[in-house]
Order: C-alpha cells, then structure tokens, then sequence
C-alpha cells in the first residue's frame, strides 16, 4: 500500500501483510521523520487519511474534484507580490486558493486540478511542491499553467522557465514594482501561451472522451 507523508509528500510502500486490519496505527515517514497516522476501514485495510497521490493516478482523474478550474493555487507567503498576483487572478476570473504551507499546498494538489499554479521559491523553501509537479503524470500536468517565482530569474526568460519545468517565470522584486499592470500582463499572456501550446493535445484528448 501506497501512503503520500503529509508533511514532505514522500510515498511510502508499506507491505498490506504489515498493516494492521483493526485498528488505527502510524509509522515514521523514512524521509523527514514525521509521524504518519493511518485508519483501519473495514473492507480496506490501513486506508490512509490521505488523498490518493494523482502522480500515480495515470489519465483516471474521475477522483479529482472539478471545483479546481475556476481557481489557481498560489504559493506565496504574505506580500505586496502576492497580493498584486490575487488581483491579477480575479481579472482572469481564477479565484485563489492560498495555503499557509507547503504541506497544505500538497493537500490542495491531491484534491484539485488547477487551471494555474504560481509557486514563489521563497515559499517552497524545500523544493516539496515543485518536486511534486515534476513527478505529476503528464496527462495532468498538462492541464496546468505553472508559474515560479524566484528573486534571480528574469521574468519571461524562456530557457529559464524550460529548465525549471515551469510554463512562465517571474523575478520577484519585479512583483513590486510601481506598475501594477505587470502581473496582469504576465497572467495572460502565461495563460494563453499555455492553451496555445496544448490547444491540439487537448482537441484530441476530447475528441477520444478522455479529456
């Protein structure tokens, strides 16, 4: 049995003769140290708290909630930055979605599919929630404009966005520049660029009912 750590989203594999078929129990995450609780569920043995991990998920995305289209994760701790990126957001119609940690971000990727994530590096301190974008099946990574923020990026370099797997890249001192219009300048052309580029893929994955 597969169980995501809740804390740094590493998969453990814990052998089902292992698990306990009564009774809730825990063991230690062998990355980060965490204490990871799983329930006993009659039929299920040692069904975990969590979310299936969608990396492992393949195209059957039926157990993703669908309330993730009209609204974007973002990553960004308190700020002028982010508050000017949630502004942007709602004059794209995306409402946000902001977790007040890593983990939760992780959380919030296991239940949604979101049309945009914006991840500033300031934020993911660790590397967790890039990690689990890069290891995210590509069927649905596909369906996700992703943003980073870094304070040494040079916001729209292309070869520095490829390198990091990321649709757009924003340097973030730029974020709070006195032209606010930036961000929403930034969204929509990181917006449209994304559909641009999977507007075939997409048109196919429709027209054989798996999109």
């Amino acid at each position: 049995m597969k169980i995501a750590c809740p804390s740094c989203g590493n998969n453990a594999n814990l052998p089902d003769d292992k698990i306990p078929k009564d009774k809730d129990f825990s063991f230690k995450c062998p990355k980060c140290g965490t204490s990871v609780p799983v329930k006993a569920s009659a039929g299920n043995a040692g069904a975990a708290d969590f979310e299936p991990n969608i990396a492992d998920m393949g195209s059957d995305v039926s157990m993703l909630q669908a309330g993730g289209g009209n609204q974007a994760l973002v990553c960004i701790a308190p700020s002028l930055g982010r508050n000017r990126i949630m502004a942007g957001l709602e004059n794209v119609g995306l409402k946000a979605h902001v977790p007040d940690t890593q983990a939760q971000a992780l959380k919030n990727l296991e239940y949604y599919v979101y049309p945009l994530v914006v991840i500033d590096d300031a934020f993911d301190t660790d590397k967790i929630i890039t990690a689990y974008m890069n290891n995210m099946d590509m069927f649905l990574r596909r369906k996700i404009c992703l943003i980073r923020l870094g304070p040494g990026f040079e916001t729209g370099n292309a070869m520095t966005a490829l390198n990091l797997s990321a649709n757009y890249v924003i340097k973030s001192q730029d974020l709070e520049m006195e032209d606010a219009s930036l961000v929403n300048d930034v969204l929509a052309v990181a917006l449209s660029e994304h559909e641009q580029m999977y507007a075939v893929f997409n048109d196919s994955m429709k027209a054989v009912g798996k999109a």
